[in-house]
């Protein structure tokens, strides 16, 4: 079986069943295993940073890999 007609079996079994808890319990697991915004993993400092960054490239201030590579050559 392919994940697809996994999936379907998978919603086809949980229409079927009149459990809440193990609705619930579906539920909470799909959840857990959502993957989390990194955003809300970094410190004030990084988002500050990451946002001053923004800034700077919306205002052109950036130089190309080619030019900072030549002076640091």
């Amino acid at each position: 079986m392919n994940l697809q007609e996994e999936k379907i079996s998978l919603a086809q079994i949980l229409m079927e069943t009149n459990d809440p808890e193990l609705i619930r319990s579906i539920r909470e697991i799909l959840r857990e295993r959502k993957p989390s915004d990194f955003w809300n993993k970094l410190s004030s400092e990084e988002k500050a940073e990451i946002e001053e960054a923004d800034k700077e490239i919306a205002r052109e201030e950036t130089t190309s890999y080619e030019n900072f590579i030549k002076k640091h050559r």
